[in-house]
């Protein structure tokens, strides 16, 4: 959803109630939300770059605090958009939402996947949470000797706290800790390199809570041992109980994989670089095992979304590395990343580090067709469309039931009537006094 923000003087009692914030919204009053949010470092940011149109997109639990955060940036020079409910993952910076206000940049407010955005300039704000640095540094200091290797690897939210935790633990002399960019596509752009310890031998501490984010940590350190603190329980911990299972969960959707003949290809982003290139390499896939695929796109998946596609048996997500782990268990068919579906339709070897990041597998080449396979030109392109639809057709005509009876040309039309405008708690319609006494659902 697009929302922009308009101000219209109305008195309190004909004012509607909006709903209650999400029950995870962060309590903040006027003073720590221009703090949280980094208002003045949006508002320089923007000046400097000479930016009159800004989107500002919100994740669900921060929604609450836009208009807040609208009004402190809005100035005669500066006309801000609102961009909430995105269509995929919130982690993501949501580009084409943003192209259609014709935007200058983004502000992407909350945590992020940190995936390389497109085209427009994106200034990141993570927000900060509070951390006991002295109780992390105990933990870290009763998990770790000082001449052990380690990588620190911070949810962007407790980053902030970083440099006091290094000045802490100075006699561990083996420590690099993750960097995040605070700004993609423009001038002050700074390429962030992993800074991985030399040394591979070496172990992982992750600083945040339970989220995709661990997931996809520990599954792609799966040769090293994971350790995690919780800051909001306090809680330091080997990540070791439930990767078993998770594992097991995955080998189990990869051989249904295998036994798949239609496949359908979700798309689970538009806004990352090289997801075409990602989708165009999991066609040659699909097609050197000889199976057929869909390319489909519905936003974020659910169970009764993908139901509808009875004919595709097994789904393959492109989208970021934490919205590519989805958890099936609901889901009527198996829904496996890029990676695991290059495992089970060309026999690639599965390493002991899971490759999440679908754009590298854009470097290797396991894919073993010749080069003059692909539609090189319009009668091909043509060939493989009608046996797609040809696959389509004839699974409808063995269903037993193909939908609801069209009967066109046998019932009268129905005739056209004016709605209701508004919103669900306050229609124009209604009497401004019956509004305290409407009962509420």
């Amino acid at each position: 959803l697009l929302y922009t923000i308009k101000f219209e003087l109305m008195s309190s009692e004909h004012a509607p109630c909006l709903n209650e914030p999400p029950p995870d919204t962060i309590p903040l009053d006027t003073t720590q939300v221009l703090e949280y949010f980094e208002v003045s470092r949006c508002r320089d940011w923007c000046q400097d770059n000479s930016f009159t149109n800004v989107a500002l997109q919100f994740p669900d639990h921060l929604l609450a605090y836009s208009a807040q955060v609208y009004s402190a940036l809005c100035t005669p020079t500066l006309h801000p958009h609102i961009l909430a409910d995105t269509n995929y993952g919130s982690c993501c910076v949501d580009e084409v939402a943003a192209m259609r206000l014709t935007t200058q940049a983004i502000v992407h407010f909350g945590h992020s996947c940190n995936s390389p955005v497109l085209s427009l300039p994106t200034l990141f704000v993570y927000g900060s949470e509070s951390v006991d640095v002295e109780h992390l540094v105990e933990c870290f200091k009763q998990t770790f000797t000082q001449s052990q290797h380690v990588h620190v690897v911070v949810q962007p939210v407790y980053y902030h706290c970083m440099d006091k935790f290094l000045r802490c633990i100075a006699g561990h002399a083996n420590v690099t800790v993750t960097r995040y960019q605070p700004e993609q596509n423009t001038e002050n752009t700074v390429h962030v390199s992993p800074q991985l310890p030399a040394n591979e031998e070496y172990s992982i501490f992750y600083v945040g809570v339970e989220s995709l984010a661990l997931t996809n940590c520990i599954l792609t350190n799966g040769s090293r041992k994971v350790h995690s603190y919780n800051p909001k329980s306090m809680e330091c911990r080997l990540e070791s109980r439930n990767v078993n299972r998770m594992l097991i969960k995955r080998f189990s959707n990869i051989e249904k994989v295998k036994d798949s003949k239609i496949i359908g290809i979700l798309v689970g982003t538009l806004g990352i670089k090289n997801f075409r290139e990602v989708i165009d390499r999991m066609k040659k896939v699909i097609k050197s095992a000889d199976k057929k695929y869909y390319v489909v796109s519905i936003g974020k998946p659910n169970p009764a979304k993908l139901a509808n596609f009875a004919e595709i048996t097994a789904f393959v997500m492109v989208g970021c590395p934490e919205n590519s782990l989805l958890d099936c268990t609901e889901f009527y068919q198996p829904i496996v990343t890029p990676y695991e579906l290059e495992i089970a339709c060309i026999d690639r070897p599965w390493e002991i580090d899971y490759i999440s990041d679908c754009s590298t597998l854009l470097h290797t080449n396991y894919i073993d067709v010749p080069a003059n396979s692909t539609c090189d030109n319009e009668n091909e392109k043509a060939i493989e469309k009608f046996k797609s639809l040809d696959v389509s057709v004839n699974f409808l005509n063995d269903r037993t039931w193909s939908g609801l009876e069209q009967r066109l040309g046998e019932d009268a039309p129905a005739l056209l009537k004016q709605g209701q405008s508004g919103i669900a708690g306050f229609y124009q319609d209604e009497h401004p006094t019956n509004y305290n006494n409407k009962p509420r659902a």
